[in-house]
């Protein structure tokens, strides 16, 4: 491999979407400390979570230790699994003496900015290169309504685009995360080709140390969180034909799952290629790198761009006082499944939220509770100051998003 010749001596390499992201990034990580470089890791905060650092919430910029804890909010918080605080401690096995951050959305982009900036000055980093694997941070909005995971990998460019830092976007195992279908990966790649964006292409053979280091570190977290991602691009660093494979999403409430599977096509042209990319330009490009104050507006404004899975769908956000379902569903999640999703959400409401945001369009069945709809939104509950007050916050996004479009 080559990462080494991205010309930073001291950079942060940062995981950019939600799930083994991080643990994928540590590819990168060990291939610049084998070349003498000082990096440190980073990675995201889900937006569908809270956590709380040395008994304290997160800020926008934390530092992982052991006594990292993840919750999922709601009225009823409960603790979650946490892939991230184990690997401070596989990184030293595998002789990696590097820091690890966790970067939090929940504060919205100008917070994360300032936090980001401070970091910067104080480690003394002199660029950033952000990883992803599959290639999701690629898309283009509604033209690949197909994307499952879009709000950190998104939020992260726009961030990364506001800062004087050097940075550069690294892509591999393109198509392992079952988002980008290959007409799609074809487009785009065409695109920053002619765009100039596309800087280089490398080269990764699962006999590179880095790639080993990688797996070993994996293997050790597996068993906290799978990621289905790593194990196709180990997959792609074996083979030499086209990979036709099943997938599966999945919709969670609280502790129930729904699983739906869809055929995915990995194409052999890219296994073992790593796309190096100009990540400020390729942030002008893509309409859902944007600023934001809030989740709820995070989440709202992504929904208008694509109707697509989120990391926040199904889960809960407070909006002030106000506890909120977000229950938004992809359209892919069809019929009577949709509606038995929907359902076990609302039956749900009064223990874990005050008010539900649905589509209008999934018209549900509400007996004993009041409902108001507003732009394609509909919101349910039993405490109309309640709604009242998402109204008014909701109002406000969809306000902005107007004004921007002027």
């Amino acid at each position: 491999m080559a990462f080494e010749k991205i010309p930073y001596k001291k950079p942060l390499v940062i995981g950019m979407g939600g799930g083994n992201d991080i643990v994928s990034a540590t590819l990168v990580l060990s291939d610049l400390t084998n070349a003498g470089k000082k990096p440190d890791l980073a990675g995201i905060c889900s937006p569908g979570a809270w956590h709380i650092y040395n008994e304290k919430e997160e800020k926008p910029v934390n530092i992982v230790t052991s006594q990292t804890k993840r919750h999922r909010p709601s009225k009823n918080p409960v603790e979650l699994s946490f892939l991230d605080i184990k690997l401070p401690e596989l990184l030293k096995e595998q002789n990696i003496n590097s820091k690890v951050y966790n970067l939090s959305l929940r504060y919205g982009t100008s917070s994360l900015i300032s936090g980001m900036q401070e970091l910067i000055k104080e480690r003394k980093y002199d660029g950033i290169i952000a990883v992803d694997v599959g290639g999701d941070i690629l898309a283009r909005g509604a033209k690949d309504p197909t994307i499952l995971s879009p709000l950190m990998d998104f939020t992260m460019m726009y961030v990364l685009s506001q800062i004087e830092t050097p940075s550069t976007l690294v892509v591999f195992g393109l198509q392992t995360d079952g988002e980008l279908r290959p007409k799609g990966c074809e487009e785009i790649l065409q695109e920053l080709k002619s765009s100039k964006l596309l800087e280089d292409t490398l080269t990764i053979k699962s006999s590179d140390k880095a790639v080993k280091t990688f797996e070993k570190i994996y293997r050790r977290i597996e068993n906290i969180r799978h990621g289905h991602t790593a194990e196709m691009t180990f997959e792609t660093l074996k083979a030499t034909e086209d990979i036709h494979a099943e997938y599966r999403r999945t919709i969670r409430i609280l502790d129930r799952k729904w699983h739906q599977k869809f055929p995915i096509t990995l194409e052999a042209k890219y296994f073992g290629k790593a796309f190096v990319i100009d990540l400020k330009a390729l942030a002008k490009t893509r309409e859902l790198a944007f600023p934001y104050k809030t989740p709820l507006e995070l989440y709202i404004k992504t929904k208008k761009i694509v109707d697509t899975k989120t990391e926040m769908d199904m889960m809960y956000t407070w909006t002030n006082e106000t506890c909120l379902w977000l229950g938004l569903l992809c359209p892919q999640v069809q019929n009577s499944e949709r509606k038995e999703i929907l359902k076990y959400g609302l039956d749900n409401l009064d223990v874990h939220a005050d008010v539900a945001l649905l589509w209008k369009k999934d018209n549900m069945d509400t007996d004993g509770m009041i409902k108001q709809s507003i732009d394609d939104f509909v919101l349910i509950g039993k405490s109309k100051e309640r709604i009242l007050q998402v109204n008014e916050e909701i109002r406000k996004i969809l306000g902005e998003i107007e004004n921007e479009t002027r």
